[in-house]
């Protein structure tokens, strides 16, 4: 049988970074020093081993640290059969951490940190000399201290982003979606007059130990329609919403009814039993926003929950905790 993932031994890259680390050390404490300007400005040994050289360092850490990354693992990708799985937000939350950790040698990641920092490092090498020369003398004698503190943060961090922010033949299975989205949009939605519970549902595949995600969106339900009704919405920027299914089950001789809201469009459309045509509706909760947009959500969510109940409550049964929720939202009478 195939294995799935191959792994590539880490040694060779511990050996690398350790080694390089050292080196570079080494070359900012006894190397560097030497070309300090002390009496006169010499612009090829600025250039040359201030500016140069630590970009040569970096550029090298980084492209050992991708080239690695991109050979660490043999991938041959199965056929993922997906099923939706609920989590909390909690549990949506600490999500990333734990599975990242997991398959650190599998997925892209990294932060605005990771490509900051080297810059930062190659303005303080280059500023250094700049200083000591115009300003103030007396650092001069910090030069190899400073310098090989610097040379070896520099060839550690850029290695360490080049590993960790570079994508491989599996990547793109798992890398895990924009989660981060999702749960902004699911904490606004919680406040919500009339939401019962509200969970995050991801598309989730297995094959063997490994587990892939796909797809985050928001689930909640309505306080005394639990059982009765959905509403699934989607996002793909903080604060913003951009898709809304709203589902009321069928009962008895009544038909199941939908209403999809998709931010294109910025108005609700109804579907009643099989019916694939549908028919726009009007937003039942009363606002000066007549077609409600991206960073609506609470306003379309609260539509949303309008629309259900008050189809409920006309074609069902009648309940006063219902009416309290339409009374809240601000919902026109039924």
């Amino acid at each position: 049988m195939t294995e799935l993932i191959t792994y590539r031994p880490m040694t060779q890259y511990n050996v690398v970074f350790i080694l390089g680390t050292i080196l570079s050390f080494l070359i900012g404490f006894f190397h560097v020093p030497l070309f300090m300007p002390v009496l006169d400005w010499d612009w090829v040994s600025i250039l040359g081993i201030f500016v140069g050289l630590p970009v040569l360092i970096a550029s090298l850490a980084y492209y050992y640290g991708w080239n690695f990354k991109v050979n660490v693992v043999e991938y041959n990708a199965p056929e993922w059969d997906f099923e939706p799985v609920q989590l909390t937000i909690d549990d949506a939350r600490n999500l990333p951490k734990d599975f990242n950790k997991e398959n650190s040698r599998l997925v892209s990641q990294g932060n605005y940190w990771m490509f900051f920092t080297p810059i930062i490092i190659l303005v303080l090498i280059a500023a250094f000399p700049t200083y000591a020369f115009f300003e103030d003398s007396t650092i001069t004698q910090y030069t190899a201290i400073t310098m090989g503190f610097l040379f070896a943060t520099l060839f550690a961090g850029t290695l360490f982003t080049g590993l960790r922010t570079t994508s491989n033949a599996a990547s793109a299975d798992f890398t895990l979606p924009l989660i981060r989205e999702a749960i902004r949009l699911a904490k606004t939605q919680e406040k919500v007059f009339g939401v019962a519970n509200i969970r995050i549902v991801f598309d989730k595949a297995e094959s063997g130990e490994y587990t892939i995600y796909r797809q985050p969106r928001i689930l909640l339900r309505i306080k005394g329609l639990e059982n009765e009704s959905y509403i699934e919405s989607w996002t793909d920027d903080l604060g913003a919403i951009t898709k809304v299914l709203c589902r009321l089950y069928e009962k008895d001789d009544n038909p199941q009814i939908v209403w999809w809201w998709v931010s294109e469009d910025r108005n609700f459309r109804k579907y009643i039993a099989a019916d694939r045509d549908g028919y726009y509706v009007k937003n039942p909760v009363k606002s000066n926003i007549n077609f409600p947009g991206v960073k609506d959500t609470r306003l379309v969510t609260e539509n949303s929950i309008a629309l259900i109940v008050k189809e409920y409550l006309k074609t069902r049964n009648e309940s006063d905790e219902l009416r309290t929720i339409l009374k809240e939202i601000n919902a026109e009478n039924v």
